[in-house]
C-alpha cells in the first residue's frame, strides 16, 4: 500500500511539474507579458521541471522494484576441531629405517 501511495505522489509531482513548465512556455511564447516571442528575460527553464519530475518518478519506480525486507546475514561458524597430519619415520626393532608413516590427529579450533 505504501508503494502505491509513493508512486501516486511521484506521478502527481511529475504531472504538475510538466503542466507548470508547459504553461510557462506557452505564456512566454504567445506574448503573455506583452513583449513578444523573442524576448529572453528569464527564459530557458522549460526543461528543468520535467527533468526533476522524471527523477522523482524514476526513484519511485526503483523503490518499487526493491524488496521491502532483507534476509538476515548468515554466519557460518568454523568446525570445533581440525585434522592435522604429520609424516613420522618408522624404524624396526633393530633400528633400521623402514620408511614413513602418516599420523593424523584432531586439534581444537580456538
Amino acid at each position: 500500500m505504501r508503494k502505491i501511495i509513493i508512486t501516486a505522489i511521484a506521478t502527481a509531482a511529475l504531472l504538475g511539474a510538466t503542466v507548470s513548465a508547459d504553461a510557462q512556455y506557452h505564456q512566454r511564447r504567445h506574448g503573455g507579458d506583452g513583449r513578444g516571442y523573442h524576448h529572453h528575460r528569464g527564459g530557458g527553464g522549460g526543461w528543468a521541471a520535467p527533468l526533476i519530475g522524471g527523477l522523482l518518478l524514476g526513484g519511485a519506480i526503483y523503490g518499487l522494484s526493491q524488496p521491502s525486507y532483507a534476509a538476515p546475514p548468515v554466519y557460518v561458524s568454523p568446525p570445533p576441531y581440525r585434522t592435522e597430519c604429520v609424516d613420522e619415520p618408522v624404524y624396526d626393532r633393530y633400528g633400521y629405517y623402514r620408511g614413513e608413516r602418516r599420523r593424523c590427529y584432531q586439534v581444537p579450533n580456538y
